[in-house]
């Protein structure tokens, strides 16, 4: 990705964040890259599987869209694909695990 940060520059800029109703100053936003599309994908040309899934959806529901709101399904429908390809290419190791977190429950005492 090419817009990466760290931790700790990620901590920064929300402390600045913080600070700027209090300074009266403009900050510019740190672009993460998150939701924007490459030049050239899903917005240009939709796979043939991103058009397919479409082709359901209007087949489903075809009835209540308009043209303009199944090119935007066909699109979404195109990053996601995307995103699970790039999701795809994440090497993890044989000990990875998900995250998971459970609340003990209290414990009794007699």
């Amino acid at each position: 990705m090419p817009n990466e940060y760290s931790r700790r520059e990620f901590a920064e800029s929300l402390a600045l964040a913080a600070l700027v109703p209090l300074l009266g100053g403009k900050v510019e936003p740190i672009r993460l890259g998150w939701g924007e599309t490459p030049a050239g994908s899903a917005a240009d040309h939709p796979g043939a599987l991103a058009r397919a899934l479409a082709d359901v959806i209007r087949v489903q529901y075809g009835s209540r869209l308009r043209e303009a709101d199944l090119a935007t399904i066909t699109n979404q429908i195109q990053n996601s694909l995307e995103r699970s390809e790039q999701i795809r290419k994440i090497e993890l190791a044989n000990g990875d695990e998900p995250f998971t977190f459970s609340a003990l429950p209290p414990s009794r005492t007699p």
